[in-house]
Formats: C-alpha cells, sequence, structure tokens
C-alpha cells in the first residue's frame, strides 16, 4: 500500500532463525565473571578464633602490641603501641580460673595486706559463676588495664578454649597508637565507690 513503509525484519524478531544466532553468546563474554574475594563469615569467624587462640597459648604479652606506662594519679596503665580496630582482641585477662568458694577465701587473706592489692574478676558464663584471680605478678598485663566508667575503649568477652573459659579484653571501638586502654570494671557497690572513688570516672 501507498504511504505505508515496509517494515524491515529484525534479527531480534521472535521465532526467526537469526535470533537464535544470538542467543548463543554469554554475557560473560562482554562483561567478565567477577568472583567475590569475601570470605564466608563462618571462615572468618574460624581464623579470627585460631588467630585469637595461638595469642592466649602465648604466656609472654611483651610480644602483643600494648606496653606498660606510667599513668599520672593512677600509677602502672597500659597504652596500645599500634592502632586497634573494634573487635580486635588486644589482651587476656589471665590468671588462675578458681571456684568462687576459693575466691572468697584469697579475698579474705589478700585484705590483710593492703599494700599487695587484689586483682580478681567475677563473671558468668553459661549459667556458671567463675573467678579469674590475677593478683600474682606474672608479666601478663590484663590485669593491669585501669578502669573508666565514662571512656572504656575496651570490654571483656569470654571463650572458650578447650572447654576452659577465658576471659579477653577487645576494643569496644578504633582505638589510636598510644591511647591508654581502658574498661569498665562494674563495680557499683557503695562500698566500692568509698575506698576507690575513682571507681565512678
Amino acid at each position: 500500500m501507498e504511504g505505508i513503509p515496509e517494515v524491515q525484519s529484525s534479527a531480534f524478531e521472535v521465532g526467526k532463525p537469526a535470533a537464535a544466532a544470538y542467543t548463543n553468546y554469554k554475557m560473560t563474554e562482554y562483561f567478565p565473571i567477577r568472583r567475590s574475594e569475601r570470605k564466608p563469615k563462618a571462615e572468618l569467624l574460624k581464623e579470627q578464633m585460631e588467630g585469637m587462640e595461638a595469642r592466649l597459648r602465648c604466656t609472654n604479652d611483651s610480644l602483643l602490641d600494648i606496653t606498660i606506662g606510667t599513668i599520672e594519679g593512677k600509677g602502672r596503665g597500659i597504652m596500645a603501641v599500634r592502632s586497634f580496630s573494634k573487635g580486635e582482641f588486644v589482651v587476656e585477662y589471665a590468671g588462675d580460673l578458681i571456684s568462687i568458694d576459693d575466691a572468697k577465701d584469697r579475698e579474705s587473706k589478700y585484705s590483710m595486706d593492703t599494700s599487695k592489692g587484689c586483682y580478681m574478676y567475677y563473671f558468668k558464663h553459661k549459667g556458671r559463676q567463675y573467678c579469674i584471680d590475677a593478683t600474682g605478678e606474672s608479666g601478663r598485663y590484663g590485669r593491669l588495664l585501669n578502669h573508666s566508667t565514662k571512656t572504656p575503649n575496651c570490654a571483656t568477652k569470654v571463650v572458650m578454649v578447650e572447654d576452659t573459659p577465658r576471659l579477653i579484653l577487645v576494643a569496644k571501638q578504633d582505638i589510636e597508637a598510644g591511647a591508654e586502654l581502658l574498661y569498665d570494671y562494674g563495680d557499683r557497690s557503695k562500698e566500692s565507690l568509698k575506698a576507690h572513688p575513682w571507681l565512678a570516672l
């Protein structure tokens, strides 16, 4: 018919042999597949735990990226030698894992000598009460982290190693090199605050 343009056939028309030829090409010939380099969460957690267990087997905290320093008004404290990322292992609160009854006996004994101090950490894990006594000088640094209620940059966490609970300190936030490492001791009793006003800081 006059005035009506002729419709040209297209290779993309359905049912035409030419269309079948185009479907033999794969999208990857034009856009290569990029394999994700991200590891599954389970694999990352496994690697993280293996690295942490290796550190927990080490009994020399001077090999960690932390150091003992003198903090004005506090005495000894622990400083970060390098920056730490949030959630990263910092140090273990290492000591004797003892029963609550033994802990009470030791606390009574330690109270007789005020020059010695008492470095005992009580915690609950899976419904059971535990205590780690880190009072004795041992070369382990976890016991020397100072307290802060208002500006803690570390937090305690329990990990199981061969069915034994271990208490570790992890970065609560990103920590810069040179910063003092602090965590909240959690003691809010009136008696403790009266005897140790710094617990409110």
